[in-house]
């Protein structure tokens, strides 16, 4: 269990979606709108204290991004809605008004819906976004596996320092076993060179060690 603190922050819940994505919902379609329109709908807990969001769209050179808005909750759907016009599936970000760590997700023509509370995350949109999920639910969960190995072994050299050579080696091994194959999972995401993949190669392409770096595929 991952406890959160009293005073909640957008980091602290942004962390935990990257390293415990446990229960995220996730859907395979968006409701349509007709033409390019599209509605983002962010439900945030209170207690995470946000009082305004932005919508940033990334433009496709990656170089440059659109504010779209900066919204209040709204006070009839307690959410921040935003509306616009994307020809195709767009990545974007969400920036929170007390937090910096930016939230990526893909803008798409129809309605995206976003609930985030201390523990979870629930994307309701299309394909890529559950591709992304999909994808940070696998890492989660590699993650924590190599947080519970370190804090086993921790555990164990506390209560004996002369830990053998043997099982040591032991602890490594799964450590390193671990670690491959969250690095695999990165390079088979970003080697499929979808709308997921650039974001993923953005936010996790420095994670990957030399050796798994020359294993992505040239664009």
């Amino acid at each position: 269990m991952i406890l959160i603190p009293t005073l909640f922050k957008m980091k602290n819940l942004l962390r935990l979606i990257t390293l415990a994505v446990v229960g995220a919902a996730l859907a395979g379609c968006v409701e349509s709108l007709g033409n390019s329109h599209f509605k983002v709908e962010c439900k945030i807990s209170p207690e995470l204290g946000t009082d305004s969001v932005s919508l940033m769209l990334v433009m496709a050179d990656y170089n440059s991004v659109h504010h779209v808005a900066t919204v209040s909750r709204d006070i009839a759907s307690q959410a921040f809605v935003f509306e616009g016009n994307v020809e195709t599936p767009t990545i974007a970000y969400l920036k929170f008004s007390n937090d910096t760590t930016p939230m990526f997700f893909v803008v798409e023509p129809g309605v995206t819906q976003i609930d985030i509370t201390p523990t979870t995350l629930i994307i309701n949109g299309g394909d890529a976004n559950h591709d992304y999920l999909t994808y940070l639910k696998a890492r989660a969960a590699l993650v924590a596996e190599r947080q519970k190995l370190h804090q086993e072994y921790l555990s164990h050299v506390a209560a004996d320092s002369t830990i053998e050579v043997g099982l040591e080696r032991q602890y490594f091994s799964r450590d390193s076993a671990l670690t491959d194959s969250l690095e695999r999972i990165t390079v088979d995401a970003i080697n499929r060179g979808d709308l997921t993949s650039t974001i993923i190669f953005e936010r996790y392409v420095n994670s990957l060690t030399r050796k798994n770096l020359q294993n992505i595929h040239k664009k």
